[in-house]
């Protein structure tokens, strides 16, 4: 199929964009398209405009601010995959990267677009939302901080407003035992199911730790029943397999042509004992 007619902006500005985004309530913002141009081509979505934020400065740098990274919402998958700074600062980051989709849709696909699309199968939701990461937004009323416990609502579905642009993701450095886990038929696919897990070791054990699930449930999410489980607790082969029987009694799965609930039920929980077992990564 072919996309509806749509008119087509490539603001200079930033603030120009947000004016056009503004202009009309269908309007749609364009960062990567790695998501969007699909849905327009199977006419799943049909703006009035696409407002292209690729000639937009100021979106497309990794700055390094001491205790976290700032990451533009231009950035590219590719440019993540391929950044030292990241690498040695938010190795899950580097980690998960490769697991996009391939690396052509990677080379245009934007850390941005992958999160304001908020698919719960994309790996950015997964680890943003375990990383506790902090979403930087502009519209005309402004600029704004979200949470991403506060982001990431449901499927597709964020707290990210209609005349609203995501500008920068900031993502916390100090989070240094990490452990991305993905599922699927085959790499490049989407995953059946992921998990996330991310805390600050110390003296031998986990604080503040976060996980997280996506693909397998209706929407990325917290675990918390596995969060308290593995607060301050020493990390075992034990606690790992307890952690993996929790995850699975604390989810409701869903199922579709790839698997039931029951089979991704035991992808998570195979998925979180890996997790647990590998969070001493960057400790």
């Amino acid at each position: 199929m072919k996309p509806p007619k749509f008119r087509y902006v490539a603001p200079r500005s930033l603030d120009d964009a947000v004016e056009l985004l503004a202009s009309d309530p269908d309007a749609k913002v364009l960062s990567g398209g790695q998501s969007l141009m699909p849905l327009l081509a199977m006419r799943l979505a049909a703006p009035s405009i696409l407002v292209d934020l690729q000639h937009v400065s100021g979106l497309d740098d990794i700055e390094d601010h001491g205790t976290s990274l700032l990451i533009g919402a231009r950035v590219t998958h590719r440019e993540i995959e391929r950044s030292t700074l990241v690498a040695e600062r938010l190795p899950i980051l580097s980690a998960a990267v490769v697991h996009i989709a391939h690396p052509q849709i990677r080379s245009r696909g934007t850390l941005g677009g992958s999160t304001a699309h908020a698919d719960p199968s994309g790996e950015w939701p997964t680890i943003l939302l375990a990383l506790g990461a902090t979403m930087h937004t502009v519209s005309p009323r402004g600029r704004r901080t979200i949470e991403a416990d506060d982001f990431f609502v449901g499927p597709f579905t964020s707290t990210l407003a209609e005349d609203e642009i995501l500008t920068h993701v900031s993502v916390s450095t100090t989070r240094t035992a990490w452990s991305f886990q993905e599922a699927a038929v085959k790499k490049g696919d989407y995953g059946l199911a992921l998990v996330a897990a991310t805390g600050t070791p110390r003296d031998g054990v986990l604080l503040d730790p976060r996980v997280t699930v996506g693909a397998a449930v209706g929407s990325v999410r917290r675990v918390v029943e596995v969060e308290r489980l593995l607060a301050g607790t020493p990390l075992t082969a034990a606690l790992a397999n307890e952690a993996a029987v929790t995850a699975a009694a604390s989810i409701d799965p869903i199922s579709d042509i790839h698997g039931n609930s029951e089979y991704r039920r035991k992808l998570v929980a195979a998925l979180v004992r890996r997790a647990v077992t590998e969070l001493t990564n960057g400790a």
